[in-house]
């Protein structure tokens, strides 16, 4: 009898209960009474209370973008004070604060700078003084000439002529580029009127011309090489580095020529003049076209001439000091033609950083930085 009752206990204990819970389960059912009597924890903010001032955020965002740093403050200042756990409204009211100081100010004003390029020239006063001045000498030859061939037999009527020539050409070089036109342009048209009276010249002995074809050839070949520039510079617009380029092309590839077909035993000035006039063509078309792949400034195409006149000057001194006055001519003329180009080709190598743009503007200013404000200097510029 005293058994029955411990036994029943341990029948009881050893009854399946229900299924064991880990720690962080809840203790009752998500559904009862005891969960919706128990108070809330806290929750992160919800997104109602981050956007409550989202219009004034999104209007100080947008002045920020337009440079309206004021409103832009202003309008963020706002935000700030409405949600100050506002994720991005405190730093870029500090950003904008920050573009109103002095040093924010020099910052936007470097930045804003234009990275000028050789390849973009603008119109200029001095591209137009120097086609009108061109063009002038230009009109004052061609009425010499015309004059010449009219048969003038008075020095006033030369002097009527090259007066009348002379306004002609001042007059069209004002008067038909009323919205100015760019230093390559002017180049282009002044390198076509110098290079057609030298073809002009050339083409007298080329020809075997004399009297009257001789001065109408000098004054075709200025009319005809002055038009040519002039479409040069109204289609191709090149710069005046690409026509200094093209111009001593065509120049170096005629003295080198002459130099060494001075060499040859052959009287024929008729033929000197014919070729010379091919490789001076050859050349100012070659330059001309390479010149479109390159942006080369004109002062660093007067170094290379300067390169090859020296060049050609030490190798001739060269040969003179080495060999005297025992030896032939020839030498001394194979001497400087492979002098100058020697020098044309180390002149260009070593100004090959010439036309690298400058160093970028950097300025070093006092500042407020940071988010707590800490005082320091802040380096800007354009890299």
């Amino acid at each position: 009898m005293f058994l029955a009752p411990f036994v029943l206990a341990v029948l009881v204990a050893a009854q399946p209960g229900s299924p064991g819970r880990d720690d962080a389960g809840p203790a009752v059912p998500p559904d009862s009474a005891v969960l919706r009597t128990l108070p809330s924890p806290p929750l992160v903010e919800s997104p109602s209370e981050v956007c409550a001032a989202e219009s004034d955020y999104l209007a100080g965002f947008d002045a920020l973008v337009r440079g309206e740093d004021a409103q832009a403050v202003a309008s963020l200042e706002r935000v700030v004070a409405a949600c100050p756990q506002h994720p991005y409204a405190p730093e870029l009211m500090r950003l904008a604060r920050a573009r109103r100081t002095p040093g924010g100010k020099l910052a936007q004003e470097t930045l804003s700078r234009p990275v000028v390029l050789m390849s973009a020239e603008d119109t200029s006063r001095g591209a137009r003084a120097s086609l009108t001045i061109v063009q002038t000498m230009h009109g004052i030859t061609q009425g010499i000439l015309l004059c010449t061939i009219a048969g003038c037999d008075d020095s006033r009527a030369y002097v009527a002529g090259a007066l009348l020539g002379g306004g002609v050409g001042a007059a069209a070089a004002l008067l038909l580029t009323p919205n100015g036109l760019t230093p390559g342009q002017a180049a282009a048209i002044n390198s076509g009127t110098v290079w057609g009276f030298g073809y002009g010249l050339a083409s007298i002995s080329s020809f075997d011309l004399d009297g009257d074809n001789a001065l109408a050839s000098v004054m075709v070949g200025g009319l005809g090489f002055t038009g040519l520039g002039i479409l040069v510079a109204e289609f191709a617009n090149p710069t005046a580095g690409q026509v200094s380029l093209t111009n001593s092309g065509g120049l170096w590839a005629g003295v080198v020529a002459g130099l060494l077909m001075a060499t040859q035993d052959n009287d024929e000035t008729r033929v000197f003049f014919a070729v010379e006039q091919g490789v001076v063509g050859a050349g100012l078309i070659t330059f001309a076209l390479l010149s479109r792949n390159l942006d080369v400034s004109r002062g660093r195409m007067l170094l290379i001439d300067s390169g090859g006149i020296l060049g050609g000057l030490t190798g001739l001194s060269a040969l003179f000091l080495l060999l005297g006055d025992d030896a032939d001519s020839d030498v001394y003329l194979v001497g400087a033609a492979a002098g100058a180009v020697a020098g044309l080709a180390a002149t260009t190598f070593l100004t090959r950083n010439f036309d690298v743009p400058d160093a970028p503007a950097v300025s070093i200013v006092p500042t407020t930085m940071g988010r707590h404000g800490g005082l320091g200097l802040a380096m800007l510029g354009r890299f």
